[in-house]
């Protein structure tokens, strides 16, 4: 199975080119994120976990070592144009996390997704999935879901939001010690 991870964020870097990783895995049925490669659950459930269980990197009650696939790219990619970038008074009016794509921001998206696609399956390989990683923001979301129309659901092995992925976040920093 290949795997490729596509990390969207609004990080203020433009899109940046895949970075190959070598993966030689055999086989090509699909690992899920709480089995073992025969489709047996690695967890124990003793008590209450506190939903570890949705994390099972993070879960020390896994029985057996956790088989996580190598992905053999991780794709960069910052949203698309927001209404942020084509007006800068709405952060003004719009907290950051809530600006959304504009209309153009949304074709990129899809347009994005398409290339993508392109470049995974110009390396040959029949068995690939993809997995994204996002940020909580409302611009990475929308730029998820153009992204995501480019991939039958059978290609996408998952999608986790993860909010460290998002612009360096200072919180109450007085600016005028800068």
């Amino acid at each position: 199975m290949v795997f490729t991870s596509l990390i969207l964020s609004p990080a203020t870097s433009s899109f940046s080119p895949s970075l190959p990783v070598s993966n030689k895995r055999s086989g090509s049925s699909p690992i899920h994120c709480c089995e073992d490669s025969l489709g047996r659950s690695k967890l124990k459930h003793i008590g209450s976990n506190n939903g570890l269980e949705s994390f099972p990197e993070k879960n020390s009650l896994v029985t057996t070592p956790a088989i996580i696939p190598r992905p053999r790219r991780i794709i960069l990619v910052r949203h698309g144009q927001s209404e942020g970038n084509v007006d800068e008074s709405v952060y003004t009016r719009v907290p950051d996390p809530k600006i959304g794509l504009t209309e153009k921001g949304v074709a990129e998206a899809e347009e994005c997704g398409k290339r993508i696609r392109k470049l995974i399956e110009s390396d040959g390989a029949n068995d690939w999935k993809v997995y994204f990683y996002v940020s909580p923001y409302k611009r990475t979301l929308e730029t998820l879901r153009g992204v995501g129309k480019a991939f039958e659901s059978s290609r996408i092995a998952g999608v986790r939001e993860e909010p460290r992925l998002r612009e360096q976040d200072f919180g109450m920093f007085p600016l005028s010690i800068l």
